[in-house]
């Protein structure tokens, strides 16, 4: 018999190069044996994260209570969870083999019995049925763990016909998958939490509030083959006539979609009941993939763009179906980063979010939350893009109706080549003059009210119609034209104190910045640079590498995300672990050196000056030799009692 605990096996070839037993169980991989500390630094991770009574409250909410049960598990999620976590902190591939490898050879009796293991002596005689046993329990835990939270349950082990793919669409149950992709969210939202509570208190509450920024990434598929719904009905009708052996196979997850990698090639944005018809076409030259995408929201420094006082990590993810509820997976990626300790921020993104999405979708559930947007706008939404009760909704914000046209059309100016830079820097701090003040903030429906920027304690234009406050102050401050005052036209915002604005109903939503300003633009860039940094750092080759299909093959979405979430995990504790490192290292460059006082220099006194050798103490009178003496012994100047010297 053979125990895996023995560190050495003696070489089975020629010569002292020949290849191990020990090389021979693993099949050539890796048995070296965890450290029991990291074994237990990685199990308390899991057990910190509060998954393992999440799971526990979802397998008892699924469970059959009349059922008779069965025989203990023997490997158990924890376990399984601690593997995966190991393999990522090495490097490896979280491969399910692997991990079984992990629980079989590579942990000491300590950190079995830590993770409540049997024991495994291995022989030649039974080296593949022990190591085949050991595999199906391991896959057998991952399973179990997964049917907790898969929102598309599938035979995933072969090739469909289309006419399968239809009828797994047609079967899939919307409720179902709802319920279980927000347990699969609430999964990622558990590990991602611990990661972030990892941090010193310090660096975690280095700002007040959490400014996040958002984006999508592409995730591979272990399998390539795809289809188009937009074209599903006519394969369904060719694999109806034509014979048995001349069907193709098509693919294996129903539950992928094409992804616009470069080209030419239009994203679109389905939302819940909608079907995506996105289908790779010729002529278009575009570059498409078949795979998910993952939702990443990663912290940004609002306050001071591009400094480094804490670590940019991801705090909140998911997994999801490319072209669909792209606005809701950011609403829940908002949610779930609102969950830290810390008071929701500012929520920057590109485009294709805020600019794009309707205000029920993204907008009014990140203000109910309570993230302020921070994003670009769109070419065909800047300018006058309707109003309420007379005010003009303009690239965010709601001005006077008697505003100069020059300065409503400034941004179009500019996107037409018509100004320069300097002129429209200079008509947006104009325009700054036109904007409703704010008499009530805001509250999380968007709703807000306002007033003429001629009334209350600080007006900031003068007008006709409020000549009674023209008195107010004595600043130098720009008029509305009287000609474009005629009673008739005046709208509610003229002749009342206030008006009720609805801040959702703009098609360029209200921000955090003002548009086009210096501090908005050096913000917007820090944080889409920093969301991109994080996207190429996580898919990197070497690290994490979490588009690659190859580093774990689990079919499904609902795996790819359960591994995936274990690679952010890892890679969020090596950016602390690197934070810190750089603060550890900042402090030793930047404190001086402390300086030694040598012994010679530090006992050593002059008879004729009364000093010591440091020359600015002196030694005390009942101590003090005549020149003619003979010197001081070595016990009594180690002894000098040191006082200032008299002047």
């Amino acid at each position: 018999m053979i125990s895996t605990d023995v560190d050495y096996y003696p070489a089975l070839g020629d010569d002292e190069c020949g290849i191990t037993e020990r090389e021979i169980l693993g099949r050539g991989r890796n048995l070296q044996k965890f450290d029991d500390s990291t074994v237990a630094l990685i199990e308390a991770r899991v057990r910190q994260s509060g998954i393992l009574e999440q799971l526990d409250r979802w397998a008892a909410e699924d469970s059959n209570p009349e059922g008779m049960g069965g025989r203990p598990a023997m490997i158990s999620i924890r376990a399984l969870l601690t593997a995966l976590l190991l393999l990522a902190h090495e490097g490896a591939p979280l491969h399910i083999r692997r991990a079984a490898y992990v629980l079989q050879h590579r942990l000491s009796s300590h950190s079995r019995e830590l993770l409540d293991l049997p024991e495994s002596p291995v022989s030649f005689a039974t080296h593949v049925p022990t190591t085949k046993r050991w595999y199906t329990n391991t896959i057998r835990a991952f399973h179990r763990m997964k049917r907790l939270m898969d929102p598309y349950p599938q035979e995933l082990y072969t090739a469909k016909t289309y006419t399968q793919v239809q009828e797994i669409l047609r079967n899939h149950d919307e409720q179902r998958a709802e319920k279980y992709k927000a347990r699969l969210d609430e999964y990622t939202r558990l590990f991602m939490r611990m990661t972030f509570m990892a941090q010193p208190r310090a660096v975690r509450r280095a700002t007040k509030h959490l400014d996040v920024s958002f984006d999508q990434t592409y995730i591979g598929t272990p399998t390539t083959k795809g289809y188009s719904r937009k074209n599903l009905g006519s394969k369904v009708a060719a694999e109806r006539t034509a014979d048995f052996g001349e069907r193709s196979p098509g693919p294996v997850d129903a539950f992928a979609g094409w992804h616009v990698k470069s080209g030419k090639g239009e994203r679109t944005d389905n939302q819940k009941g909608e079907i995506d018809q996105t289908t790779p076409e010729r002529g278009k030259w575009a570059d498409y993939d078949w795979g998910w995408v993952a939702n990443l929201a990663v912290r940004v420094d609002a306050e001071q763009p591009g400094s480094k006082r804490f670590p940019s990590l991801v705090v909140a993810a998911s997994l999801s179906i490319p072209n669909m509820e792209v606005a809701e997976e950011a609403a829940h990626l908002l949610e779930a980063a609102a969950t830290l300790e810390l008071a929701p921020g500012i929520a920057d993104a590109d485009k294709q979010y805020w600019a794009n999405a309707k205000p029920f979708r993204l907008l009014k559930p990140a203000l109910k939350t309570g993230f302020t947007p921070s994003t670009d706008y769109r070419s065909d939404r800047v300018g006058v893009k309707g109003g309420k009760h007379g005010g003009l909704f303009v690239e965010g914000d709601v001005y006077c109706p008697s505003t100069p046209k020059p300065l409503l059309t400034a941004t179009k100016d500019l996107l037409d080549k018509n100004i320069d830079i300097e002129t429209y820097r200079a008509r947006l701090e104009e325009r700054k003059a036109y904007r409703l003040h704010v008499k009530q903030k805001a509250n999380a429906d968007g709703k807000t009210m306002l007033r003429c920027p001629a009334l209350g304690p600080s007006p900031t234009v003068t007008c006709p119609l409020r000549e009674m406050m023209l008195t107010a102050a004595k600043k130098n401050r720009p008029e509305v034209e009287p000609e474009t005052l005629e009673e008739e036209f005046l709208d509610t915002i003229c002749k009342k104190h206030s008006a009720s604005f609805d801040l959702t109903e703009m098609q360029a939503p209200q921000q955090a910045f003002d548009y086009g300003s210096d501090e908005g633009e050096e913000f917007h860039d820090h944080a889409r640079n920093t969301v991109e940094s994080e996207n190429q750092q996580l898919k990197a080759s070497g690290d994490e590498d979490i588009a690659t299909a190859g580093r774990r093959r689990v079919r499904g979405i609902a795996a790819a995300q359960i591994i995936v979430t274990l690679l952010i995990v890892n890679h969020n504790l090596r950016k602390i672990a690197a934070f810190l490192s750089d603060q550890a290292i900042e402090r030793a460059r930047t404190n001086r050196r402390v300086h030694t006082l040598r012994r010679r220099d530090r006992v050593w006194a002059n008879r004729y000056t009364k000093t010591t050798g440091n020359g600015d103490l002196t030694i005390p009178r009942g101590n003090r030799t005549s020149a003619s003496s003979t010197p001081a012994t070595t016990l009594e100047r180690d002894t000098l009692t040191m006082t200032p010297m008299r002047t």
